[in-house]
């Protein structure tokens, strides 16, 4: 019955809706951000206010956990593509991903890549990638204008496969980070994953059936539902976590007798926008520890032991409100265990803040 009384929480409305970019915003950053006034346009439920039927969460997933591969998986199935390989990408700077790429192009495939332009901190650039893919006649643009950041990562192979993740294409991202990528072949995700992703490398506005997690659309919906729907624990693994309304729900849910427990970067922890939303976690009795040994860039949550998030979007309002991100629900039991057994051991080895 629990199980039942998830998925029905688990959310959002199956009704059509029209995407379009949001207003640009020159503040904030993709990773952590300042806090803000909770949203009242969400029900104490996570519904949106349109009141239309929930959805199941994902069931046709696979998960990969880094640093186990060194993104070897996520490199075959490029390298194994028959049709098409569609990349988006935060930050692209892997050599060997990008020969990948060319290769598959001058195999005849159908090669088209977007890649995030603007960025906090001057020192990231993909202009490198881009002018490497241009030169070789890869079909690449700059992400459309209007999100703050195109934060999304994703790869969607042959229209078969859509690969949702946390890992940037970077050299040390599958090698020095704790990630998460979601291989979902759910013919409904795989649809929708290429429909955002064709309508943002043709910069026009959309229309979707809201299957997946998509920042700026109903991303915060969707995560706050998840999280409002626990019975008995939520575990969550954050880069950046300082939203307020989040945080807030992740408080109430501790005070109701869930037990919370999250693991967040020890770097990010630092930042003011982190160290004030950490500071009411700890005071609301949730349990907070910094990783150990790896660089989280995690953006996962696990509610119950039975239903997970992983994508791109962390828990600050840039990613959730501003952003183009993706990300999936899915309750497939030896993907969940997986997110579920790694985010306990990061757990277990962390340090409490």
């Amino acid at each position: 019955m629990r199980r039942l009384g998830l998925l029905a929480l688990l959310l959002l409305a199956c009704s059509t809706a029209t995407l379009q970019p949001a207003s640009s915003s020159s503040s904030g950053e993709p990773e952590a951000d300042a806090e803000v006034a909770a949203d009242a346009s969400v029900g104490p439920d996570g519904a949106l206010p349109d009141g239309g039927g929930p959805i199941a969460p994902s069931t046709g997933v696979r998960v990969v956990v880094e640093p186990t591969d060194n993104a070897g998986a996520l490199l075959a199935a490029i390298r194994g593509a028959k049709t098409s390989v569609h990349v988006i990408m935060y930050l692209f700077t892997n050599d060997t991903f990008l020969s990948a790429l060319i290769a598959q192009k001058n195999a005849g495939r159908e090669v088209k890549v977007i890649l995030n332009q603007n960025y906090p901190f001057p020192a990231d650039s993909n202009d490198a990638a881009y002018n490497q893919l241009k030169s070789a006649g890869v079909n690449v643009v700059w992400a459309p204008p209007g999100f703050t950041y195109t934060h999304e990562k994703g790869v969607f192979i042959d229209g078969k496969e859509a690969w949702i993740m946390t890992m940037n294409l970077t050299r040390t991202s599958p090698s020095d980070n704790r990630e998460y990528l979601v291989v979902d072949s759910q013919p409904s995700d795989v649809a929708e994953a290429e429909a955002i992703f064709s309508a943002d490398f043709g910069r026009q506005a959309f229309s979707l059936a809201n299957r997946l997690v998509v920042s700026p659309l109903n991303a915060r919906a969707r995560l706050l539902a998840l999280v409002r729907s626990a019975k008995s624990t939520i575990d969550i693994s954050a880069e950046a976590l300082s939203d307020t309304e989040l945080v807030t729900a992740l408080i109430d849910q501790q005070k109701a007798g869930v037990t919370v427990r999250a693991v967040v970067d020890g770097t990010s922890a630092t930042q003011p926008s982190m160290t004030a939303a950490l500071g009411r976690l700890k005071r609301g009795n949730v349990v907070v520890k910094s990783m150990n040994g790896l660089d989280s860039h995690a953006k996962a949550v696990v509610v119950d032991g039975a239903t997970a998030y992983v994508g791109s979007i962390n828990f600050t309002k840039t990613s959730m409100d501003e952003n183009r991100e993706l990300g999936v629900i899915f309750s497939e039991p030896a993907s969940v265990g997986t997110v579920k057994t790694t985010l306990a051991s990061d757990f277990a080895g962390g340090t409490a803040l």
